[in-house]
C-alpha cells in the first residue's frame, strides 16, 4: 500500500500568507518556508492558557505526528511562539471537500468512487492504526482535496487515539454524529465513525448537508431528530445502487450492525474505484 512516505522537511524559519481556513480551536494560513520557498500551511492556536486547552492541543500533535498515509493531511512539525501553539501541515492546493462541493455541485459517479475510495482509505489506517485513531469529526470541511482530486483526511483535533478505542465524550459536528454520540447513554468507538462516513457520502451526492438544506431550525432540535429511534438521513432517489448499498450499511442505527471500514473496502462502490 502507497502511504505516502516522503522526507519531512524541516521548517526553521517562515514567513505567513493568507488565512485559508478557520476553526474553534485555530486559525490556518498559507505558509512559505525562507530558506527553501516549501510552501505548507500552518495552524495556528489561540493563546494556550488552561490545562484543558493544553491538553487537546498535544493530543492532536501526538496523533497528528504518528500519522503517515498518502490519504492522510501531513504534520511537518510545530513550534510555541508566545503561548501560542503553530502546527505545521501539508498544503493541499484544492481546499476542502465541502468547498468543493460548493462550488461545483454534486459528484457524479466517477468522482464518487474515487472520493469515496480515498477517504475509505485514510480511514482504514486510521482505524488499524496501533493503536486505533477514532476520528471523530468526519465531514467534508474536515477533507482536503490535492490537485489531482485525492481525498486527505484533516483537523485531527476531535480525534482520540487509544488501544481501547472506546470514549464518553461528546465531539463532532451534530448534522454528521452518530447517535450513538449524542444519546450518550455509553462509549461509542469507530463504528461512530462510519456512521459519519454515511453522511459524508449523502453530502457528497447533494452537495448539502446529510440531513438535507436547513433541515434544522437550531441545534436543539437537530440532536432531537437525530437522537430519536429510527430516524436517519434520507438517502437521495437517484444515487447508484452501489453507492446506496454502501451508505444504508453505514447508517445503520446500532452501531454494531455497521460494517468495519476494511469490510466496507471490499463494497463494489470502491473495491474498483
Amino acid at each position: 500500500m502507497d502511504t505516502g512516505s516522503k522526507k519531512i522537511p524541516v521548517i526553521t524559519s517562515w514567513r505567513r500568507g493568507e488565512e485559508i481556513g478557520l476553526g474553534a480551536f485555530g486559525t490556518v494560513y498559507m505558509a512559505q518556508d525562507r530558506e527553501t520557498g516549501h510552501l505548507f500551511a500552518v495552524k495556528v492556536s489561540r493563546a494556550v492558557t488552561d490545562e484543558r486547552h493544553a491538553e487537546k492541543l498535544k493530543r492532536e500533535l501526538e496523533i497528528c505526528a504518528a500519522l503517515e498515509h498518502k490519504h492522510i493531511v501531513r504534520y511537518l512539525g510545530h513550534e510555541y511562539v508566545a503561548q501560542c501553539l503553530h502546527i505545521f501541515l501539508e498544503y493541499v492546493s484544492g481546499g476542502s471537500l465541502r468547498r468543493m462541493l460548493n462550488d461545483f455541485g454534486p459528484l457524479d459517479k466517477a468522482l464518487l468512487r474515487k472520493a469515496a475510495r480515498g477517504i475509505l482509505e485514510g480511514l482504514d489506517f486510521l482505524h488499524t492504526h496501533s493503536p486505533p485513531v477514532i476520528h471523530r469529526d468526519l465531514k467534508g470541511a474536515n477533507v482536503l482535496v490535492d490537485g489531482q482530486f485525492c481525498m486527505k483526511l484533516s483537523d485531527f483535533g476531535c480525534s482520540k487515539c487509544d488501544e481501547f478505542s472506546q470514549t464518553f465524550t461528546a465531539c463532532g459536528t451534530v448534522h454528521w454524529m452518530a447517535p450513538e454520540i449524542i444519546i450518550g447513554t455509553g462509549g461509542y468507538g469507530r463504528k461512530a465513525d462510519i456512521w459519519s462516513l454515511g453522511c459524508l457520502m449523502v453530502e457528497m451526492v447533494t452537495a448539502a448537508d446529510p440531513w438535507g438544506k436547513d433541515a434544522f431550525d437550531n441545534l436543539m432540535q437537530a440532536m432531537n431528530v437525530i437522537r430519536k429511534d429510527g430516524n436517519k438521513p434520507p438517502i437521495p432517489e437517484t444515487i447508484e445502487d452501489a453507492a446506496r448499498d454502501m451508505v444504508a450499511s453505514c447508517l445503520q442505527r446500532t452501531p454494531e450492525q455497521r460494517p468495519t471500514s476494511t469490510e466496507l473496502l471490499r463494497y463494489a462502490l470502491v473495491s474498483q474505484a
